[in-house]
């Protein structure tokens, strides 16, 4: 059989594949060797968006893009399924941020690769009364970190710095302003759909 030659990166390619199966959002700018940097997977996509799509398609995914700073695959068939996984990135989100506000930090702290939030300080937000109910109520994990990192780290919505910080990624802030701002946006609606 003849290769066909598709003029993809296949290093990248396969690093798409990786990040796409296992449900993560692939953003603008990753943690590279601990410094935020330019992401080549995402280069890789905007580059050659048309044979991404047409790829993924033929095995039952559809690639969407957040506002143009990050990339997700969806598929139909697994629909219940996503509906869980953005409730409880919905969820974590809103109480991160309650939880700044309760502690008395800066919102700005998420967002700013110098400093974001601690380890302590998300465990101490999942220890706040209201959060630690909504926590119980959605079977999310406590400590507040180990939901964290399974649900908003491993999925591309946060980063953790060199420094064991944790921050939000270009889709982590564009959903959490969109959480904010404009609850029942088609943004969120098509979060429903995230790749489990």
């Amino acid at each position: 059989m003849e290769k066909l030659d598709l003029g993809l990166d296949i290093f990248a390619s396969r690093a798409i594949y990786k990040d796409f199966v296992t449900g993560k959002i692939i953003n603008s700018h990753e943690m590279i060797e601990g410094d935020m940097q330019p992401s080549p997977k995402f280069r890789e996509l905007v580059d050659n968006l048309d044979k991404y799509r047409y790829l993924y398609s033929l095995n039952g995914f559809e690639i969407q893009n957040i506002n143009n700073v990050a990339f997700f695959v969806t598929r139909d068939d697994r629909s219940e399924e996503y509906n869980d996984v953005a409730a409880n990135i919905q969820v974590l989100l809103l109480m991160i941020s309650r939880g700044v506000y309760s502690l008395g930090v800066a919102p700005g702290i998420l967002m700013d690769e110098s400093a974001g939030l601690s380890i302590k300080q998300i465990n101490e937000i999942g220890e706040l009364k209201e959060q630690s109910q909504i926590i119980k109520a959605c079977g999310l994990r406590q400590p507040l970190i180990e939901s964290v990192n399974g649900k908003l780290l491993n999925r591309g919505i946060c980063f953790c710095t060199k420094e064991d910080r944790y921050i939000l990624s270009a889709a982590g802030r564009y959903l959490l302003d969109e959480l904010a701002g404009a609850p029942g946006d088609a943004t969120l609606e098509s979060l429903v759909n995230i790749s489990e």
